[in-house]
């Protein structure tokens, strides 16, 4: 895929996406942050150059090698962490302002029903006795507690 090839997307769910993306960033750049040591979160590097030995008056070879800069400035993580939260913020804001979190929980609702009716046909084509159909709220609930639970099935 090339970098910023177009494709259709509504733009609730284009929010949504944006929304997960940059909470990934946030989580990333947080577990950054945390891996560095107290001294590089305000103190670091700014600019390395790699330097040529040169002669002296004297003829001999002196200098050469890495010149390091430091300097009082936030890590490079630091900074992005920050932008990455204030991003997060800010299009987390969007997606509440668009009313996208009423739009998923009415598809979750269309699906549940879905499902609903779903269930119904198919317990209706299986002629259940009375006393069987009793049963069904149980062991759906009963299921769907083990499945929330992390579990197999409950039977």
């Amino acid at each position: 895929m090339t970098y910023g090839l177009p494709r259709e997307v509504d733009p609730g769910q284009a929010l949504l996406e944006e929304v997960h993306r940059t909470a990934g960033h946030v989580a990333w750049l947080g577990m950054r942050v945390a891996e560095l040591e107290e001294s590089e979160l305000v103190w670091g590097v700014v600019e390395e150059t790699d330097k040529p030995p040169s002669y002296g008056d004297d003829g001999e070879l002196r200098g050469g090698g890495l010149e390091t800069k430091r300097k009082a400035v936030p890590h490079a993580y630091v900074t992005l962490y920050g932008q990455e939260r204030d991003r997060l913020a800010r299009v987390a804001k969007a997606a509440i302002d668009a009313g996208v979190s009423e739009r998923v929980v009415a598809v979750y609702e269309q699906v549940a029903t879905a499902y609903v009716q779903v269930l119904e046909r198919v317990l209706d084509r299986l002629e259940l006795s009375e006393a069987q159909r009793r049963q069904v709220p149980e062991v759906v609930q009963g299921e769907l507690r083990a499945i929330a639970g992390g579990q197999g099935s409950a039977a």
